[in-house]
């Protein structure tokens, strides 16, 4: 039997595959609901937002106390040992230098916590391998400034 005439026996009775019986009545189906996209942002609500932000960090940029310049990298700074205002890391690495002679083969590298360390390398070429000479504590422990908090609620919130 060729499966084209067998397809077309049944493609319009209603007895096949359900034993004869009628189709049941279905309930009427609740209506789904239908998907609205939010409303896209205009350019001028973005050039407000970015008016805005800008405005805000002209008026709250902080000056370092070494320079005199003003910190554009919040992420890049670190707190004076005098006032705990925010310096520029490259300033305090200055103090630094002006402060401790340093050897041949010996570099200061922060190694966290407020601390930084005179690090000596045998080989320069291997980073790997050092020791540390001596530890510099430049932030006090107990101590945390009042402006790291707000950077870090300001961060929070934008990313």
């Amino acid at each position: 039997m060729n499966r084209d005439r067998r397809s077309r026996r049944h493609t319009g009775s209603s007895n096949w595959k359900n034993g004869g019986q009628r189709r049941q009545q279905r309930e009427p189906r609740t209506p789904q609901p239908v998907f609205r996209p939010p409303r896209a942002v205009t350019m001028e609500q973005i050039r407000e937002d970015e008016d805005a932000i800008s405005a805000f960090k002209a008026a709250n940029q902080p000056v370092c106390e070494c320079c005199g310049r003003p910190i554009m990298d919040m992420a890049s700074v670190i707190a004076s040992r005098e006032s705990g205002n925010p310096i520029h890391f490259d300033c305090a690495l200055e103090i630094l230098a002006g402060e401790e002679k340093l050897a041949a083969g010996e570099k200061f590298a922060y190694i966290g916590q407020g601390r930084f360390g005179i690090v000596f390398r045998e080989n320069p070429h291997d980073v790997k391998h050092f020791s540390i000479r001596k530890i510099i504590e430049w932030e006090a422990k107990d101590k945390k400034p009042q402006w790291r908090d707000q950077m870090a609620d300001l961060y929070s919130k934008v990313h």
